[in-house]
């Protein structure tokens, strides 16, 4: 009995708690997600299974997640900018990568 309790823990401690396939980002006021190109290249199994393949470009994507959490429409490219030293900014506002507090403040 006490193995099987023990296996059961172990087995809830493993799991992640929530799965998130993209980096989130506070710029300024946004919230910005990046989503990367494995959700926007087809599977040519899957034809009818582009939910999120809408780009289909092979690249990654930003979204705005407070006017588009749906992550339909990217946000264009020469928004972003990097910095020498690996710091996004957006529109010109430096960007922090949410932290754990961060998504567990989200609403689902």
């Amino acid at each position: 009995m006490k193995s099987l309790l023990l296996a059961i823990c172990t087995a809830a401690l493993a799991t992640p708690a929530n799965a998130r396939p993209w980096t989130a980002f506070h710029c300024g006021k946004d919230q910005i997600a990046s989503l990367p190109p494995k959700y926007f290249t087809p599977v040519e199994s899957e034809p009818n299974n582009r939910e999120l393949c809408e780009p289909c470009d092979s690249k990654g994507h930003y979204f705005d997640m407070k006017k588009d959490p749906h992550q339909k429409y990217p946000l264009p490219d020469r928004l972003f900018r990097m910095s020498g030293d690996g710091n996004l900014f957006y529109k010109g506002k430096k960007c922090r990568e949410f932290t754990e507090k961060d998504y567990d403040a989200l609403p689902l």
